[in-house]
């Protein structure tokens, strides 16, 4: 089944939730589990993909919000994904606890540019054929 854009960025959202209850212990709790670490990073390389695939889908996140990253998003999926033995644990603390509440407010404040233009596209095309 074909996706549209905006679901993609649902899913962004949804592993950022997971990741913060994989990794409500703390830090020695995520370092201390072979399975949050390997969840988190899972959910780290779903965001990257979920990036990727709403691009593929037309959205240009850049220009939607040029403030973040959306390249080394994209990027840490690559690196966790194919240097998946070189996984850096101080690296990726840092993005979970540093970088994942502005990605979400970012994703959240695109999705919902994107249901206000889809709206008002709705309604011009429903005054054409007025």
């Amino acid at each position: 089944m074909a996706r549209a854009a905006f679901e993609f960025l649902s899913d962004v959202l949804e592993a950022i939730a997971k990741i913060r209850q994989y990794t409500a212990g703390g830090e020695a709790a995520f370092r201390g589990s072979s399975m949050a670490r390997d969840a988190v990073i899972a959910r780290l390389i779903q965001i990257g993909q979920a990036v990727k695939d709403a691009q593929a889908k037309g959205l240009d996140l850049p220009a939607l919000d040029p403030a973040v990253r959306w390249r080394d998003v994209a990027g840490m999926r690559d690196r966790l994904a194919h240097r998946y033995w070189d996984a850096d644990l101080d690296m990726i603390w840092k993005v979970v606890t540093s970088d994942l509440e502005a990605l979400a407010r970012a994703v959240r404040g695109v999705r919902a540019r994107q249901r206000k233009a889809a709206g008002s596209a709705a309604r011009r095309r429903k005054d054409k054929r007025k």
